[in-house]
């Protein structure tokens, strides 16, 4: 379907669900909910000119720097010592970031860590990319990991990524920041974001019922931050409680053999988690059957999340309605091979070991001309 086919298509979808939905009370729920979620600025484009501008050079980050954080190496990896970055950032961003292209919805999907320990600072603990290709082929959707060490767009500086959700002053938010380091590295344009706290998690995962998590063994970890991981073996449904421990865990232990070992649940183990839960929940929206149930569900989680202002109602109801087409099962999922790096603070870091462009292209090669230098 050419670019062109799918603006007509999506029209259509908007209109065939404002006429289904004008029932009045479907309608006023649907705004009333919408009125009640949080709106960011979001100009990448604008914020990367300030942030560039060679007269800006009062450039701090909105909050305190985030609290640093002992990390577990990962097990798979040597870790490399010394005064520079064992891989070049530079050598691993794609040749150019690509134009607006409509032939691509892009979206970054990201979940901060706002805990009263850290203060006033923030982090982003999850960090997702979703690439949805509007011919319809296979989407794509690729975690980058919370300690990839890259050029922080505010500072100059080398920074674990998360810690961008900080911002810039008045020069960039924390979505806007976050967005320009992911385009740097990553050679896509971000479209859109949503952001969502751990609140927000919890009642997400609650509002669509649980979702469920099988593992070999039990399992705990009971330094998890508020509720400890502690789930049997096999196949649970689980709330929101036991589904962000899951995900937040560092230290997952497994009950095997008469004794709890450790199983290991570095940064990609945890992508993978994260993914596992995100992917449930939109498989939620595609068994709705009618807009009244997709209006009661905006209606109550409608404070738990965050979203750019350039998202309208009219083209939020299309693309969660829009959701049900997808096979949820069929999103490719590759993975970002990273190594240990000990930055020259001595803080444990990842370095990426591929480019973001490589292993999206192999696993959906209909995307490779969108990582086409313009021209």
């Amino acid at each position: 379907m050419t670019a062109r086919g799918s603006v007509i298509r999506r029209a259509a979808i908007v209109l065939a669900i404002a006429a289904f939905a004008g029932t009045g009370w479907t309608s006023a729920r649907l705004w009333f909910a919408w009125n009640d979620v949080a709106r960011v600025a979001f100009e990448p484009g604008d914020a990367r000119s300030a942030l560039e501008d060679p007269n800006n050079t009062d450039r701090t980050p909105t909050t305190i720097p985030y609290v640093e954080e002992a990390i577990d190496p990962l097990e798979s990896t040597e870790p490399v010592a010394g005064g520079e970055v064992a891989v070049s950032p530079d050598e691993y961003a794609a040749a150019s970031r690509a134009g607006a292209d409509e032939t691509m919805d892009v979206y970054l999907v990201l979940g901060s860590d706002e805990r009263e320990s850290l203060g006033s600072s923030r982090r982003a603990d999850t960090i997702m990319v979703l690439m949805i290709p509007t011919d319809g082929s296979t989407p794509v959707l690729v975690s980058i990991p919370r300690d990839l060490y890259l050029r922080n767009p505010c500072s100059g500086r080398m920074t674990r990524i998360n810690a961008n959700l900080n911002g810039c002053g008045s020069y960039a938010t924390g979505p806007e920041q976050v967005a320009i380091a992911v385009e740097d590295f990553a050679g896509v344009k971000i479209d859109h974001f949503v952001v969502f706290t751990f609140t927000g998690f919890r009642r997400i995962v609650d509002r669509v019922g649980g979702v469920e998590i099988c593992t070999d063994s039990a399992v705990r970890d009971l330094g998890v931050d508020p509720i400890p991981l502690n789930l049997p073996a096999g196949c649970s449904r689980v709330s929101g409680d036991q589904a962000l421990a899951w995900v937040r865990s560092r230290h997952t232990k497994g009950f095997i053999d008469g004794r709890w070992v450790d199983l290991g649940s570095n940064d990609l183990v945890r992508n993978q988690r994260q993914q596992d839960i995100l992917l449930q929940a939109m498989g939620k929206v595609t068994e709705m059957h009618d807009i009244s149930e997709l209006a009661a569900l905006a209606a109550e989680l409608a404070s738990e999340f965050a979203i750019d202002d350039g998202i309208t109602l009219a083209s939020a109801v299309a693309t969660a309605w829009e959701l049900r087409r997808l096979d949820i099962a069929g999103i490719a999922r590759p993975v970002l091979p990273v190594a240990d790096y000990v930055d020259p603070d001595g803080r444990w870091v990842l370095v990426p070991r591929a480019t973001f462009e490589s292993i999206v292209v192999a696993a959906n090669p209909l995307l490779a001309p969108y990582f086409s230098p313009a021209d």
